[in-house]
């Protein structure tokens, strides 16, 4: 049986790795994001027709707004792996950021099926790129459902933080 003190520093040390992993997440996603933008409005620097190119960064943008739902997702997550990390498990404050990032990661996924249409399609695409537009599609349905279990689990933990609370208040 792992003894809980070692348990808990173990658990720490997942919880500081995590938690560098998500800011390098959420850094590099920020900068992919914006240097799409950056280069699709680069015609506007070069002196290129103006409403086509507002209209691609509009395009563009719509596009990009499902990395930004799961950015927001990662930096809650950090958060609550932050708090975990101080020995802080059942808590409120995580049954609400579990929560959170169910929100995040459903937004995201549901926001980028809508949009799929917007993507550029090729009238001559191979049957790979396709197929590979529809794993796309099913990568975003495993993301709904994924943010869908965390809400459940956020809600669970909202359950188990009231019970230890109570419990806390009979000893």
């Amino acid at each position: 049986m792992v003894q809980p003190q070692r348990q808990q520093t173990k658990l720490g040390r997942q919880a500081r790795l995590f938690g560098f992993l998500a800011l390098a997440a959420v850094t590099i996603s920020l900068i992919s994001v914006a240097a799409q933008l950056v280069s699709t409005a680069a015609p506007l620097w070069r002196g290129g027709p103006i409403g086509d190119t507002i209209l691609r960064v509009a395009k563009q943008t719509v596009l990009s707004a499902p990395a930004l739902f799961y950015v927001v997702g990662l930096w809650r997550a950090r958060l609550v792996f932050r708090r975990i990390g101080r020995g802080e498990i059942f808590i409120r404050p995580n049954s609400q950021g579990l929560i959170a990032i169910g929100w995040s990661l459903l937004t995201g996924a549901l926001w980028a099926i809508a949009v799929s249409g917007l993507a550029p399609v090729a009238p001559d695409q191979s049957v790979d790129q396709l197929l590979r537009s529809t794993e796309f599609g099913a990568s975003d349905l495993a993301l709904a459902a994924l943010g869908l279990a965390l809400i459940m689990i956020g809600r669970v933990m909202n359950t188990a933080a009231t019970l230890k609370a109570e419990n806390d208040g009979f000893v």
